[in-house]
């Protein structure tokens, strides 16, 4: 291997110490870090022993080494992962970061603490939850958790300024510290609560409620032993669905994964066991990089728990880490108790890794399944490469009116929810879909960045010709686009591409066919969900501007209850004035709603 003599003499310059080293390429970018026991001879064994192409690849690029010293091979490892977490070298085991992965985040050091959906951790002093692997797993981890704990859900300023309390509290879902109907002493305790049931210590929560519960009803206070009556009932009934699957009612969390058979990727299966309770179930794809199975693994332990909060005492892996003493160490001190990982030693523990094991594997076949459909849509289209970043748009919009924009992001085969975008077009009047979908392009591509391999257009050959001439005028020649247009009736979809006057005959019921319209689907659900908002706001912004009495302040608060006209029309004249509207106003309300 041809390495440079400078890269050479740094090596030797480097310390018998432990620490992270950083290889970097010249323009000074992190392409790889790793931690040492003893950094020089970490770095050399680089230089003296045969690795994978992978890291001749890496070492080829390497223009620099750069080095920090530590106290220990525990700091060593705590320092990597935060590097790894800060730069996302391109040959490091990189679990997606805040960016992707959505937390709950809880301040109990506020006055009246309340729980947030956040895609970046900050050091603030409060406690976040996760990560969840998607918006709609965390979603409704919220949902679940505003039925057992009734915190308040409305922002600081809204609180604030409220003069009545809000629908959540007619129905139970929140305590109304707005309002003074609780103090700040019990509201507390029912947020700490919220995050021990969070940490999953439910059972622990069960008997310090239930107590509660005794000593309220021993001071005849009836209506507090009844809160914390209703409060133990719901925690139960949440148990009830998790499935029992641990006799002995430790916490545990049961990590299996699977390597992709032509791929530097990973797939893996974290099983959550709280108290005996399976209660959630998290999957994770990231690339291996330049390490082997059971370091990647390693390296995702330690950043997978990084952030948390919570740890529990053991950890099933299905093969021992080179790093699992260090780990060990590091999550005990973390948790100021022991915390061990294990490989499966009694039935009950290899029952569970074999159920998550299977987890995995089905969630892999399902991935290898769609990446079969982009190696058959390369053939079917005629590409030189893989078209591992498709972007598709749709248009939506009623006579001209309202019109928006979508674009979708598919990346090797699945949804990038986070990449998605809207565009509320600025074109109205008389409908004009090649107009509306060249500005929805010009728009998207006045940025040059992370641009996609495929173009998918919803439309037939005119919005091909448009989505080639608006490439060609920012000088993207060479992204590849086709358009998808649906069949009359029975027939099947069309297939558009470009320097071609047919469609393209491509198979029905194929893998890459069912690919593409399962992209262009998507891309027509969100914008026509985007539409329908926009739409349903306007439609009643103008009816509300209409009526005597509702000024920006009353309408803040009737979309602060309400999502759409139809939510507003059926509720109740009594819920409009449990809101804080006064009846003559609410009564006007549901009428020129029910009769636009």
């Amino acid at each position: 291997m041809d390495i440079k003599k400078g890269l050479k003499e740094k090596v030797e310059q480097l310390p018998h110490q432990p620490g992270i080293y950083l290889f970097k390429n010249a323009r000074g970018h992190i392409l790889y870090v790793g931690k040492a026991k003893d950094l020089q001879k970490r770095v050399k064994s680089y230089f003296s022993r045969q690795f994978s192409p992978k890291i001749k690849t890496m070492l080829n690029q390497a223009t620099q080494i750069d080095y920090i010293i530590t106290s220990s091979e525990k700091e060593a490892l705590i320092l990597e992962c935060n590097f790894i977490k800060t730069h996302k070298p391109r040959y490091n085991v990189v679990l997606r970061d805040d960016k992707n992965y959505p937390y709950l985040r809880i301040d109990l050091g506020e006055k009246w603490p309340y729980f947030t959906i956040v895609r970046q951790i900050q050091k603030d002093g409060a406690k976040y939850f996760g990560p969840f692997a998607s918006a709609k797993a965390v979603r409704e981890t919220l949902k679940s958790m505003q039925r057992l704990f009734p915190l308040r859900k409305c922002s600081d300023f809204v609180l604030k300024h409220r003069k009545r309390p809000c629908l959540n509290y007619q129905i139970g879902r929140c305590l109304a510290p707005c309002m003074g109907y609780i103090n700040e002493e019990e509201y507390k305790k029912v947020a700490q609560e919220a995050c021990i049931f969070l940490e999953g210590k439910a059972l622990g929560l069960l008997e310090r409620l239930e107590k509660e519960m005794k000593q309220a009803a021993d001071n005849l206070e009836f209506e507090r032993a009844t809160f914390y009556r209703d409060r133990i009932e719901a925690i139960k009934k949440t148990l009830e669905k998790q499935a029992m699957v641990s006799s002995d009612l430790k916490n545990r969390d049961i990590v299996a994964l699977s390597r992709w058979p032509d791929t530097e990727k990973m797939e893996v299966v974290v099983f959550k066991i709280r108290d005996g309770y399976l209660m959630e179930k998290r999957d994770y794809s990231l690339p291996v990089g330049v390490a082997g199975l059971g370091e990647a693994l390693g390296k995702f332990l330690g950043q997978y728990y990084y952030h948390q909060d919570f740890i529990p005492e053991e950890i099933i892996v299905p093969f021992l880490l080179p790093e699992r003493k260090i780990l060990e160490e590091w999550f005990t001190e973390k948790m100021k108790q022991a915390v061990k990982i294990l490989l499966p030693k009694t039935e009950e523990q290899k029952r569970l890794l074999t159920m998550a094991q299977e987890n995995v594997n089905s969630l892999l076949a399902s991935k290898c399944l769609e990446k079969k459909g982009l190696h058959a849509l390369k053939t079917s289209l005629g590409l030189s490469y893989l078209p591992k970043r498709i972007e598709c748009f749709d248009i939506s919009n009623i006579q001209g009116k309202y019109t928006v924009a979508s674009m979708v992001v598919f990346v090797d085969g699945q949804p990038a929810k986070e990449e998605y975008r809207r565009f509320k077009l600025k074109l109205e009047g008389k409908p004009n879909d090649y107009a509306m979908m060249q500005e929805a392009l010009k728009r998207r591509f006045e940025k040059k960045d992370n641009l996609p391999d495929l173009l998918l257009i919803d439309g037939g050959k005119g919005q091909l010709n448009i989505a080639l001439s608006v490439l060609e005028g920012k000088g993207l020649k060479n992204i590849s686009v086709v358009a998808i247009a649906k069949g009359k009736g029975r027939a099947e979809d069309k297939i558009y591409v470009p320097e071609r006057k047919t469609p393209l005959q491509i198979k029905k019921h194929s893998q890459e066919l069912l690919l593409l319209k399962r992209i262009r689907d998507e891309a027509h659900r969100f914008a026509i969900t985007y539409y329908k908002r926009i739409h349903c706001k306007i439609l009643t912004d103008s009816l509300l501007d209409n009526i005597k009495g509702i000024g920006p302040k009353r309408k803040k608060i009737i979309w602060e209850h309400f999502k759409s006209l139809e939510e507003i029309k059926t509720a109740p004249l009594e819920t409009l004035v449990k809101m804080g509207l006064p009846l003559a106003v609410a009564k006007r309300i549901k009428k020129v709603i029910q009769n636009p």
